[in-house]
């Protein structure tokens, strides 16, 4: 039986997450949907159709990415997909290092070269870009982005909706409030248990 999967999103964003699903060798096909370029070829890949129509897909398409940047939109979109049927995979690299007692939930996409350390807990709908590190015992909440190079030290806890930019580090034992938006470059210390302190 042929294995399919839809993703959702042809951006910038989705074409990174194609070419990691493409060296997976699991998916027989893998198709588009996309706002702006419907019925185009993107990367040897076709455009089925638009975002709204991912309920036209269902149960021809089984599995779905949500490939979305914006964390409010992906939230919305796996919301839906789950809704519908889908099963919201998860994407792992396989050049990522990912211990066999890390915890990855739904939706989440490991970039190459990241590593997720022992008992490191990974929420739904996550980005863990390339060369990121999360040691042993962090916590990511859901919908969280954290971009390339970034070092999510252990037992620290990363509220959800957060995006941490490239090259951050997030020390030992520090919370990021929810929601967090966190300029490349910076160090999140400690403060308290329901604060951060940022040093650029």
């Amino acid at each position: 039986m042929m294995k399919k999967l839809l993703i959702v999103g042809a951006g910038g964003h989705g074409r990174c997450c194609l070419d990691i699903v493409r060296d997976l060798k699991i998916y027989d096909t893998i198709s588009f949907l996309d706002d702006n370029c419907a019925n185009e070829i993107i990367n040897d890949c076709k455009v089925i159709g638009g975002i709204n129509e991912m309920n036209n897909y269902y149960p021809e398409y089984k599995d779905i990415f949500i490939a979305i940047g914006n964390n409010q939109l992906r939230k919305k979109l796996i919301n839906k997909a789950k809704c519908l049927g889908y099963h919201v995979v998860s994407i792992i690299a396989c050049n990522a290092v990912v211990s066999p007692y890390a915890s990855i939930k739904d939706g989440t996409i490991i970039f190459n070269n990241a590593v997720i350390e022992a008992n490191a807990n990974i929420g739904v709908g996550c980005i863990i870009a390339t060369n990121t590190t999360i040691n042993h015992d962090a916590i990511i909440k859901d919908y969280c982005l954290i971009y390339s190079n970034s070092v999510i030290r252990p037992n620290s806890q990363i509220g959800s909706m957060s995006r941490i930019g490239s090259n951050c580090t997030v020390t030992f034992n520090a919370k990021v409030r929810a929601g967090s938006d966190i300029e490349d470059g910076c160090v999140i210390k400690l403060k308290d248990e329901y604060d951060f302190e940022v040093e650029i």
